[in-house]
């Protein structure tokens, strides 16, 4: 007899089976066996159908499993990378990951909802109850959750809790290996490199989740990166993040990694090194302190520091804080004595949700969509290296700059894509108060050497570094053309196909300033006088913007800078146009004409243009717009 219910019922125990598929990451590396897991799971629901016990086991477990369904549909099934950071590390990835993957919890919910149905209109039906149909139900229950292996062959090898349990045991077995070994280094040799240099300070700074084809300085069409666009030093872009998120990615960048034995030697790691070269080591972060049981790696490594400094002393909910709070810290280390540091800061930086890392930062671009927050973060991350340096002032200091990994950026979303491209390109830059020049080197390095690079950044070679890696030689270095990549095994980088441009049609103004026409509202003077030093394109990585800097003062024996606006004038024989500049410091131009060092004599300009205002009979020149909003062009 046809029962609705019944035909109902089957229909949702399909629907059930296919998202338990999905959900639990089996449809993630789908092989044809799987489709016996789903009969698993369907014998489940019909061998409980009209027993309450059965029924509430299978509401209450298959429910919590539910939990799960966000991850599960963006990772797979779980695995001990995936479960370390939601375990072991502060609870930044964690409220990072869920609200980046908020619309996918709905997938949990609806499920829950269906267990609810089930179990309300199964509970009802009329069934024979005997021991097979109870022993039949918990076969195939503990084979869902467990799988079994008989002789060698495995039912369900992929199930939830057979998989939660083993990777259980690899994370419990790499802490174990963690405190045993995080502070051996005695086989690690160490020599001096250069026994003349006087660098009293180097700072290694750890971004969070920056995607270097949004920075400005490697030639996004956005300016985010105004202070780096300048700044001197090395910027190489070509680093490949060592992983995805910053579990798999540091324990490879900040520690000697052996991938071939996939291996990590915990002992030596860029702080015991730099204590075993004699240095005061400092690290300053803004990531929490308390993790799962207060234990994990980069705690684990803060305290082989000489001093270590979090701005929170709980977990990363505990507070809401600005990385600009470290600086503070920063600023007393600087000036506590005069021995040699190595400071080592972590920031909060762009991680998800990337609206809240913007605290009371007011970005020069407007926040419409989350695309937008990220673009925002760059610019706060551009900020917050300015003010590191300006703390170092009057300091012969060296720095170095490298994020853990990037992010996967949308307009709606901003979140982890372990399989894309550009989660692994991430920025790497140098710089030098002794730095004369701003260099941009195409260079691709697997983050898998940083290590190496770091060993020459601190003046020294050892025995299980490669000294050919630093930064002054790295344009030497030959590509690595497919490096190494790590996600629950290493792969080669080629291995990822997934891709996605960087978002430019945002709401955000453009890097370059409106240029405009003039008419009769200028004038030639002679009370200024200006010298252009360099025309041409702006990033290595960019031919559609160029570039027009040098200086321009007031006429006089005294040199002023010029009142008002600043900016570049156009000239051709048809007509005349503006573009707006800024002002910069030009340490050449203080000693030349022997000024005080103060932002009334930055006698330093440049302008950004379109290549399109660019034609070959053009000549530029240096001027202002005064305040009658009269332009006037320097013809000196």
């Amino acid at each position: 007899m046809f029962n609705i219910r019944n035909v109902f019922l089957y229909i949702l125990y399909t629907i059930s089976t296919i998202i338990l598929l999905f959900g639990l990451g089996y449809v993630k590396e789908w092989s044809n066996k799987d489709i016996i897991v789903g009969i698993i799971f369907l014998c489940c629901y019909l061998f409980s159908r009209g027993h309450r016990i059965l029924l509430i086991t299978l509401l209450v477990s298959f429910s919590t499993l539910a939990f799960y369904f966000p991850t599960g549909l963006i990772y797979g099934k779980p695995t001990s990378e995936i479960l370390i950071p939601l375990l072991q590390t502060n609870r930044l990835e964690i409220i990072g990951y869920l609200l980046a993957i908020k619309y996918k919890i709905l997938l949990s919910i609806i499920f829950i909802l269906i267990q609810l149905i089930i179990y309300s209109l199964s509970k009802k039906l009329i069934v024979k109850k005997n021991l097979n149909t109870l022993i039949l139900f918990i076969f195939f229950y503990i084979l869902s959750l467990f799988g079994v292996s008989i002789n060698h062959a495995k039912l369900n090898e992929g199930a939830f809790l057979k998989n939660i349990i083993a990777a259980s045991k690899i994370i419990y077995r790499q802490k174990e290996e963690l405190k045993k070994n995080i502070g051996n280094s005695k086989n690690i040799q160490i020599n001096m490199i250069d026994i003349y240099d006087n660098t009293e300070i180097r700072i290694v700074i750890i971004g969070e989740s920056v995607r270097r084809d949004y920075m400005s300085v490697y030639g996004y069409p956005l300016n985010t990166t105004p202070y780096l666009n300048s700044a001197k030093g090395i910027f190489i872009d070509g680093l490949v993040s060592a992983g995805p998120a910053t579990e798999p990615s540091l324990t490879r960048m900040l520690f000697k990694t052996i991938p071939e034995k996939n291996k990590i030697d915990w002992g030596a790691n860029v702080i015991s090194l730099a204590n075993k070269a004699g240095y005061e080591t400092y690290w300053i972060s803004n990531q929490g302190k308390d993790g799962f049981a207060g234990e994990n790696t980069f705690l684990a490594l803060s305290n082989l520091a000489t001093q270590s400094n979090f701005t929170k002393e709980g977990d990363f909910s505990s507070t809401t804080l600005d990385d600009e709070e470290m600086l503070p810290t920063l600023k007393k280390v600087i000036n506590d004595n005069s021995n040699s540091k190595v400071i080592f800061i972590h920031m909060a930086g762009s991680h998800e949700p990337v609206c809240s890392r913007l605290g009371n930062f007011e970005p020069n671009f407007k926040i419409y969509n989350e695309a937008d927050c990220y673009i925002a973060t760059i610019e706060k991350l551009d900020l917050f290296i300015k003010k590191v340096t300006d703390t170092l002032k009057g300091k012969r200091y060296k720095l170095m700059y490298f994020s853990d990994h990037g992010l996967s950026v949308e307009k709606k979303e901003v979140y982890h894509d372990v399989e894309l491209y550009q989660e692994y390109q991430v920025p790497l830059f140098y710089l030098d108060s002794e730095a004369k020049e701003h260099l941009n080197i195409k260079k691709v390095i697997s983050g898998l050497n940083l290590i190496d690079l770091y060993s020459s950044f601190i003046n020294i070679k050892t025995n299980i570094t490669d000294e050919k890696y630093s930064f002054p030689m790295v344009s030497k270095l030959e590509d690595n053309v497919d490096p190494l990549i790590y996600w629950q095994k290493y792969k080669h980088l080629s291995s990822l196909n997934k891709k996605q441009l960087p978002i430019t049609d945002t709401s955000s103004n453009s890097i370059v300033p409106n240029v405009i026409e003039l008419k009769n509202n200028y004038e030639y003077s002679n009370k200024c006088m200006t010298g252009i030093d360099f025309t041409g394109q702006a990033f290595p990585y960019n031919p559609s913007i160029y570039k027009i800097s040098g200086w321009a003062s007031m006429s006089g024996e005294i040199k002023q800078q010029l009142p008002g606006q600043i900016g570049t004038f156009i000239v051709d024989d048809k007509k005349i146009l503006y573009a707006e500049g800024e002002r910069e410091s030009r340490e050449d131009l203080i000693i030349h004409f022997k000024l005080s060092k103060n932002p009334s004599n930055y006698l330093g300009i440049a302008s950004l243009i379109d290549k399109k205002y660019i034609k070959s009979n053009q000549k530029f020149y240096f001027g202002y717009k005064d305040q009658m909003n009269k332009y006037i062009i320097c013809n000196n």
